[in-house]
């Protein structure tokens, strides 16, 4: 009996740590950044450093929303805009044959001068022969997405509940995921619309760009930054000191180069006492702080 236990407990000593797979702490900063992910360690428990962290993939999102309505410049555009009999759909015109200009609803200014709008729907020139399309316009920021709509189709833009006359958007969905949502308030009217039945509109365009950071095999990806130290694991948190540690991932700064990065934790000299986490670029940063007086941070928990 002694003997098969003291076999075990040797066996259990020379196999190997099991990887520990932990989920970030998500981060929401100021300017609708977000910092999330997973990071792996090689099992270690106690004191870690960047050898024991195997793998990572922390993403970095950027949520941006433009908002389009009657306070900005254009006013309202509708041709071929329709309101069915019983007041719940709103649709457009696509072109009669590919030739000819279909309908179009818009809002917002497209020029000359500054371009700030959205186009729901638009059928017209150009996109005629495209089976149509739906774009957001916010100075440098642009994107569309075709519709690619038969001939002589309708396409539906918008419902109303029973009654009502305000609108609600089909959403919008474009390429980079970004999503088009909102409502358009009208004066109750049915059969065809203008402008001047469209009483009010409130869209957002929402735009999500994603900055991800892995191991690579090359780590020519990102890296744990080099400033990273004092952080260690229980086998359940993943946990970073206060005060001195540090624990980052991403292009450690190389001059001329300033690197980027997403810091799940800082309590080194340069931080506020109780710390901070956030995000840099070559552009600036973005930090927030943790208001932590304890010991040991928790940046991340073990993953079932």
């Amino acid at each position: 009996m002694k003997t098969t236990l003291l076999c075990s407990l040797l066996l259990a000593a020379t196999l190997p740590a099991q990887a520990t797979e932990f989920q970030i702490e998500p981060i929401a900063l100021p300017g609708g950044i977000s910092i999330f992910g997973t990071l792996t360690t090689d099992g270690t428990v106690g004191p870690l450093t960047a050898a024991n962290l195997t793998a990572w993939h922390v993403t970095v999102r950027r949520t941006t929303v433009y908002r389009y309505d009657p306070t900005n410049p254009g006013g309202a555009q509708a041709s071929g805009v329709h309101i069915s009999p019983d007041g719940r759909r709103m649709t457009v015109k696509a072109s009669p044959d590919g030739v000819r200009d279909g309908g179009i609803l818009a809002f917002g200014s497209f020029g000359p001068g500054p371009e700030y709008g959205v186009q729901v729907a638009n059928f017209t020139g150009y996109y005629a022969g495209t089976g149509g399309m739906a774009f957001y316009l916010a100075g440098p920021a642009f994107e569309w997405v075709w519709f690619n709509a038969p001939n002589g189709s309708t396409r539906l833009v918008a419902k109303a509940a029973p009654g009502s006359s305000v609108f609600t958007l089909v959403p919008v969905v474009f390429d980079s995921g970004a999503t088009l949502t909102g409502r358009i308030t009208t004066d109750g009217s049915v059969g065809p619309i203008g402008p001047a039945q469209l009483l009010d509109w409130r869209i957002a365009a929402k735009s999500v760009d994603d900055t991800v950071y892995i191991k690579t095999a090359d780590g020519s990806n990102s890296s744990v930054l080099p400033a990273s130290n004092g952080f260690s694991t229980d086998g359940v948190t993943l946990s970073v000191a206060r005060p001195g540690g540090y624990l980052g991932f991403g292009v450690p700064p190389a001059p001329p180069r300033r690197g980027a990065g997403a810091v799940l934790a800082d309590f080194s000299d340069a931080a506020p006492r109780k710390g901070q986490a956030g995000y840099f670029d070559a552009f600036g940063l973005q930090y927030k702080p943790l208001h932590f007086g304890g010991t040991m941070y928790p940046v991340a928990h073990a993953l079932p």
